[in-house]
């Protein structure tokens, strides 16, 4: 692999990085402060929540739709590559909110979270390690990330980080809704969420093309750094199950 390729890659990771470390915990607490302050107008507040998550770093927003992202030939593929990667976290997003009170009851979410963060990285890790050494299509010499393996990332991210505030905002507002329209709550934050990261990753796309002229380059560069977020997930999953 190329230098160029190389740099690239670790500067979008470290810049990833120090994103999701510099962030508090910040999301819970605004959540709850915005359902509160609109009442009535609970799914426009959380489609807020939504939007505001997605422009949150972490293990299932911008940070790794950006890295498929930069893996998409044209800017219709990086439409797509985020739209199935924050479909496949509203698809689980919506069922977990429509069943919430009978997974409030059986799971501590904060308590796994640790353990989550070790299995999203290792997904992201075993990507990184398919599109490097698996046999599959190519698209100009380029090993690209298929659809079908992001939207199975896209389902395992769904549990990691700030899944609570789906259960938390559906526990919140049941008393204020029917039941069975339950399942918009999960549903909205993850529009919302995609909302956010299409413009988010649909920026960095242009704004690297634009500086690097070569989409060979910028391809295996979001795989490589796909790779490097997934370790830097492991080791944060590690530190907080042993130091948390």
């Amino acid at each position: 692999m190329k230098n160029k390729e190389v740099i690239l890659a670790v500067t979008i990771a470290l810049a990833i990085i120090v994103a999701v470390l510099s962030l508090p915990d910040i999301l819970e607490p605004m959540a709850k402060s915005i359902v509160n302050s609109m009442g009535p107008y609970w799914l426009i507040a959380v489609l807020i929540v939504g939007i505001i998550h997605g422009l949150k770093p972490d293990e299932h927003t911008w940070p790794i739709t950006v890295s498929y992202g930069l893996m998409q030939r044209s800017i219709m593929g990086v439409m797509l590559s985020t739209m199935v990667f924050t479909g496949a976290l509203t698809l689980v997003w919506t069922l977990m909110s429509a069943l919430v009170g009978q997974l409030m009851s059986l799971l501590n979410i904060n308590a796994l979270k640790p353990y989550v963060d070790v299995i999203v990285g290792v997904t992201m890790v075993s990507v990184a390690a398919y599109l490097v050494f698996g046999n599959h299509e190519e698209h100009e010499g380029v090993k690209t990330a298929d659809f079908k393996l992001i939207w199975i990332h896209g389902l395992a991210a769904a549990f990691g980080g700030d899944f609570i505030i789906v259960l938390v905002l559906t526990t919140a507002l049941v008393p204020a809704m029917p039941i069975n329209l339950s399942f918009l709550v999960g549903f909205m934050f993850g529009f919302g969420s995609w909302v956010s990261q299409a413009l988010i990753v649909l920026l960095v796309y242009k704004g690297v093309m634009r500086g690097v002229r070569d989409w060979g380059i910028m391809a295996r560069a979001g795989r490589l750094a796909l790779g490097i977020l997934g370790v830097f997930m492991i080791s944060l999953g590690f530190f907080s199950m042993f130091y948390g």
